[in-house]
């Protein structure tokens, strides 16, 4: 009695200490008399954990904690891109894991210090310990949890929608099952049944199979077969929870891995659609344009939702959906033709420019693409119920117009392959469809300007922000106030010589703004001649009457004009509105506006197309006559003869001096004439900046001889023989002679 009496009392105390120690979370790796996977210390003083808002307990179960490990090579640049795009949408939690002496720049990332770990490679110890660490924490916060790496990007909604279809209180490891590559097949260790989860594309962990494995990954630390982190995390699953990685085909497509590991993400952008993860992402720019593809796919299943609704909505559009022809034509100028796409990509058409055949474009490849891929998700959305799924193969031939009121439509010929997955009927076929797609576009959505430009102030200042700059502006703005863009232009002109085209580019200043309006940044080089250059002064000097000038000496240095734009450049404050400009332009008023108006700090760069006058020897009646009454002809007249808007200059743009400095500026290594605009042209396409590419009526190029340099680099020397070919005669003139032939 007495001993029943004694084991009774034995068994509440052990029931009252084994409460207060799970109430604690007093369970530590020390206790086990470990010593390679160390005790975490979590108290401010300490720095072991990072707290802010998005470590707290909530008490609500969420559905995913995502754990990235990182070094301090890459914790600054790499994770803080996660941090900034996917991180921030994840449908839970997500936690940077570093070692010990790890210094994080970002005070708002959320990023544990893992105590004894260091940036050793492989990281077994900082992937066992952030596992432990997780399940100490957090095991009874999340259903799942995901083991990433910092090159890593996950598509947050796709990976909600797999996690949702599963049962966590179920032993789970997900992610794409490798056996090593040929180098290392068989020497691995592993059973003939056995595999991992490829730690690259991530690995998805059920919270059960966390609390299995918890209490042996000391031990599987401790009996490590090889020196690959994710084979041996794989091992210690299958030893002690008895899962391997799921065995599934769809996962290569789900957790994609390119194993080439280029530094293009073009075919991670086609991978885009039915992958949930992509690895890897090394460059932090590539993670932002993945990420930005991303949300355009959210967005465009968003606009198709809201447009399959208000189809259903709508009787008019219901009773006509899926018909080409939408309205009755009632004239021939009415009836849209269709142009003709051939497998090899050409395409035919008729009545408009490049007919009647030339190369797809990139951009209707790319929207062809797209459409193809959301075809297909839609044949294959119920294959699992049918038993059949459907693969592309190729375009056979189709036709393609655009209604511009309504949208693009499609008649396509196709191959693609048919593929039985049910027994007894298995199969593999291949087929020809003809398929009627119509991509509608969306409702018309109107901008205010001052709405836009409110939008695009604030985004300049997170642009700078993230660059390790600062903008000076009222991020705050309230919805009343308008910020308009800045007055003054500070115009820089590179000049060498040329003094009676000087002359003709300040009368045309003079006649069209006011002091204050305007300020030249002039860039002088001296020329050969004494003379000239004592005319050149004059005529800056009667100019400072008028307007600000500034005059910056290069002396008798070589020309650049790289090299004068940056020097210019530099004198000026951040805050200023560039434009790069030519002594042979003219311009008026109406440009000086478009320059204002087009050209957002921080998020738009303005390269207006110019008008390029041909050799008036070609379209003026008396060429002596013009020479003499320059200042007196009519310029802005824009005809075939006259001259053509030349879409290959880049020369002229129009910039905040922020926003040059932040893309880098010219080429400085560049030497005389050309590729210098090209060059920082492509920066910009390049960057965050969006760029205004539109004709600019009231900027014409006034015709001048051009001289090319048997001296200059080969690729200058032929892009100046080309621009002055370009720039002699229209090709209506050319014709005529070889007529009076």
């Amino acid at each position: 009695m007495k001993a029943k009496r004694n084991f009774a009392i034995l068994l509440v105390v052990g029931f009252i200490i084994g409460l207060w120690i799970r109430s604690t979370r007093w369970v530590t790796l020390q206790q086990l008399k470990i010593n390679s996977l160390s005790c975490f210390s979590f108290t401010d003083n300490n720095n072991f954990l990072t707290t802010n808002s998005t470590i707290d307990n909530e008490k609500s179960t969420q559905l995913l904690l995502v754990g990235v490990m990182t070094a301090q090579k890459y914790v600054n640049t790499r994770a803080y891109n996660i941090w900034k795009t996917w991180g921030q949408k994840i449908p839970g939690k997500i936690i940077f894991f570093v070692a010990e002496e790890t210094v994080v720049d970002y005070p708002d990332m959320p990023v544990v210090k893992l105590k004894g770990v260091d940036d050793t490679y492989p990281p077994q110890k900082k992937s066992f310990s952030m596992i432990r660490w997780m399940y100490d924490n957090h095991l009874n916060d999340f259903h799942w949890f995901m083991r990433a790496d910092d090159d890593l990007y996950v598509r947050y909604e796709g990976i909600e929608k797999l996690l949702r279809s599963l049962d966590p209180d179920k032993a789970y490891m997900l992610g794409q099952a490798g056996l090593g590559n040929s180098a290392e097949y068989g020497l691995l260790a592993l059973g003939s049944q056995d595999n991992y989860c490829m730690g690259g594309p991530g690995v998805v962990f059920s919270r059960e199979s966390i609390r299995a494995v918890a209490p042996h990954l000391q031990n599987c630390l401790l009996n490590l077969l090889t020196s690959h982190e994710d084979v041996e995390l794989g091992r210690c699953f299958k030893r002690h929870v008895g899962i391997p990685c799921t065995w599934s085909y769809e996962m290569q497509i789900l957790f994609h891995n390119n194993q080439t590991a280029t530094n293009t993400i073009s075919g991670e952008l086609k991978q885009l659609r039915s992958a949930i993860t992509l690895h890897p992402l090394k460059n932090p720019a590539n993670m932002r344009k993945v990420h930005i593809k991303a949300l355009t796919l959210q967005l465009n299943e968003l606009r198709a939702k809201r447009l399959a609704l208000k189809s259903v909505l709508n009787k008019e559009l219901t009773e006509h959906r899926n018909v080409l022809n939408r309205k009755v034509t009632n004239n021939t100028y009415d009836l849209k033709e269709w142009d003709y796409l051939a497998s090899n990509s050409i395409l035919f058409c008729a009545n408009k420019v490049m007919c009647p055949r030339h190369t797809v474009e990139h951009t209707m490849k790319s929207s062809l693409e797209s459409t193809i891929s959301q075809l297909f998700d839609e044949f294959n959305s119920n294959a699992r119920q049918r038993g059949r799924f459907l693969q592309f193969e190729n375009i056979q031939y189709g036709y393609t117009r655009l209604e511009e009121r309504f949208g693009v439509d499609y008649i396509l010929d196709m191959i693609l392959w048919f593929k039985k997955f049910r027994l007894p009927h298995r199969a593999t076929l291949s087929v020809r469809r003809h398929a009627y797609v119509q991509q509608r576009f969306g409702d018309i959505e109107g901008i205010s300007e001052k709405k836009a430009r409110i939008f695009d102030i604030k985004k300049a200042g997170n642009f700078a922000r993230n660059k390790s700059e600062q903008v000076d502006i009222d991020l705050n703005l309230p919805g009343t106030s308008f910020i308009y863009p800045s007055k003054t232009i500070h115009i820089v002109l590179p000049l060498s010589g040329r003094s009676s085209t000087l002359k003709r580019f300040t009368k045309n200043l003079k006649n069209i703004v006011k002091r204050g309006e305007l300020v030249l940044n002039i860039v002088r080089y001296n020329s050969k001649n004494s003379t000239e250059d004592e005319i050149i002064s004059s005529i800056l000097e009667d100019l400072k009457k008028t307007i600000d000038v500034n005059e910056i000496q290069m002396g008798n240095k070589d020309f650049s004009r790289g090299v004068a734009l940056t020097i210019g450049a530099n004198k000026l404050p951040d805050d200023s509105l560039i434009f790069f400009s030519d002594v042979d332009m003219i311009f008026n008023q109406d440009t000086l506006h478009r320059i204002r108006m087009n050209t957002i700090r921080g998020a738009q760069v303005y390269f207006p197309i110019v008008f390029s006058q041909f050799s008036p020897q070609t379209w003026s009646k008396n060429d002596i006559s013009y020479k003499a009454n320059i200042d007196n002809t009519d310029h802005y007249i824009y005809d075939n003869h006259r001259g053509y808007f030349r879409h290959f200059g880049f020369g002229l743009v129009s910039i905040y001096k922020s926003d040059f400095d932040l893309i880098g500026g010219y080429n400085l290594t560049i030497k005389g004439w050309g590729i210098e605009d090209v060059d920082f042209f492509s920066k910009v396409i390049n960057s965050s900046l969006r760029v205004m590419r539109a004709p600019d009526p009231g900027l014409v190029h006034i015709y001048h001889d051009v001289n090319c340099s048997s001296d200059m680099p080969k690729q200058q020397y032929h892009m100046c023989l080309g621009s002055k070919a370009a720039s002699l005669a229209s090709s209506d003139y050319l014709i005529e002679k070889i007529d009076n032939i």
